[in-house]
């Protein structure tokens, strides 16, 4: 069952020059995703409370949890020339043993909003804190070590949960929650394919769908289900 029944929700901001949320179907040369799967967004929300890597992915699953993304910069990609370094230890990083050039896909000024919400209240208290502080535990990146990220608190928001109408959706959108779509000239919107529920042990146990428009503009859309922020204007729904 997922959580649902949202109340309040931490809101932030978080962005980066680049990022690479790598395609799970691509080796030699990676591709990224659009938008950061909801498996990676906990993984950010985790950096800032100082849960381990093993323990993060059951500890915001989908019964306990809510994560919701919005886009606030037009998707842009770009291929850049990586060259991967053979470390073992080091004194490689200045005499590396080995080295692979490669070209990968990234986003270029990826600028997101993230939203939140836990049934553990310690832990949404500990969130709530270090972005109100601007710290970390560990460091926040967008997708891989090199992609380091930054962020802004923008604060604690009251919901209102609502169910089958016509609404503009500020968030990515999960498909199978859309009654209806409407599409028109200056709206330019895609799908993908994200995980969405990862095990301990990196399993992915779970992928849906995601409809999302390429330059941060809100989707008209009939929906089962929605989440209201009067105080932003903004209508959001879960990942």
């Amino acid at each position: 069952m997922e959580y649902s029944e949202v109340k309040k929700v931490l809101t932030f901001n978080i962005w980066s020059d680049y990022a690479q949320f790598r395609k799970y179907f691509t080796n030699m040369s990676p591709l990224t995703f659009a938008i950061p799967p909801r498996t990676v967004i906990s993984g950010i929300i985790g950096t800032i409370a100082g849960i381990d890597k093993k323990d993060n992915p059951e500890k915001f699953s989908k019964h306990n949890s809510f994560i919701a993304l919005k886009i606030l910069n037009p998707i842009r990609k770009v291929k850049l020339p990586t060259n991967y370094l053979k470390t073992t230890s080091r004194k490689h990083f200045s005499h590396y043993a080995d080295h692979k050039p490669t070209i990968v896909e990234y986003l270029k000024n990826p600028y997101y909003r993230v939203y939140f919400d836990h049934t553990d209240k310690n832990l949404y208290d500990k969130v709530k804190n270090n972005l109100k502080e601007h710290k970390t535990v560990y460091t926040t990146n967008l997708g891989i070590s090199s992609c380091l990220s930054n962020f802004k608190y923008l604060g604690e928001f009251d919901v209102v949960n609502k169910v089958n109408e016509w609404i503009d959706l500020s968030s990515v959108i999960d498909k199978d929650i859309i009654n209806e779509i409407t599409f028109t000239e200056n709206v330019k919107i895609q799908q993908c394919i994200l995980p969405a529920i990862m095990q301990n042990n990196r399993e992915v146990t779970e992928y849906k769908e995601y409809l999302y428009e390429v330059e941060g503009n809100n989707i008209k859309a009939s929906v089962k289900n929605y989440h209201s922020i009067i105080e932003l204007g903004e209508n959001i729904i879960g990942m």
